[in-house]
């Protein structure tokens, strides 16, 4: 018999994907409280948490050893936080498909058999400019070999919106070479990797460059 799981898994998850589906469940749990009434954390205390997750994710960027390690702690607290609610939505949801959907946790179906492990984030993301105005070079560790990865920029002052990141195209190994952009604006860019039968896997981190 076919049911359906909340995945409690997250180890592959960027660190800006983490923080987005971790308000997606909250709101959701906020949403559905007469189906999850009963979370293993106080919603109030969930988004205390995600605050904080973020605002320790924006801090990282300075690079400075105290604030990497107050980050990977973070990350660690949310990544149990989550199983927590996930293990929770299983015992509610007994494999109901609906339920599980209502709850925003991303899901499989026991009755499909498992997908073959999704590459990991690719890593060392670099950029570099181009020799024309408004062009920029993008390299990368994708964690196989070879590979076709997904890269996509996002031209927010910050990359923290989903809706705003656009894919720029698939490519092929560990370099892009990107174009048509104005001159003198910032544009992030993360990069995810093909897995096999198109199962995708992890976003890296995002990195900025100012266009010239």
């Amino acid at each position: 018999m076919s049911t359906t799981k909340a995945i409690i898994d997250f180890t592959d998850y960027s660190a800006t994907d983490l923080g987005a589906l971790a308000q997606v469940i909250h709101d959701r749990f906020e949403e559905h409280a007469t189906t999850f009434p009963s979370p293993p954390t106080t919603l109030a205390a969930f988004q205390t948490q995600i605050t904080d997750y973020d605002t320790k994710l924006l801090a990282r960027a300075s690079r400075a050893i105290e604030d990497i390690n107050a980050f990977n702690d973070a990350r660690a607290l949310m990544e149990q936080t989550l199983r927590g609610f996930g293990n929770y939505v299983n015992t509610v949801a007994k494999g109901n498909g609906t339920t599980v959907d209502l709850s925003g946790f991303p899901s499989y179906d026991t009755a499909v058999a498992a997908a073959p492990n999704p590459p990991l984030a690719p890593t060392n993301l670099r950029l570099r400019h181009g020799t024309l105005s408004g062009t920029f070079q993008v390299r990368y560790t994708p964690d196989r070999s070879p590979s076709t990865n997904e890269v996509q920029v996002n031209l927010q002052s910050t990359p923290d919106n989903e809706a705003s990141w656009v894919t720029k195209g698939m490519f092929q190994r560990g370099t892009a070479e990107l174009s048509g952009f104005a001159p003198g604006i910032v544009v992030w860019v993360r990069v995810r990797t093909v897995g096999l039968k198109g199962v995708m896997g992890a976003w890296s981190d995002p990195a900025q460059i100012r266009t010239l």
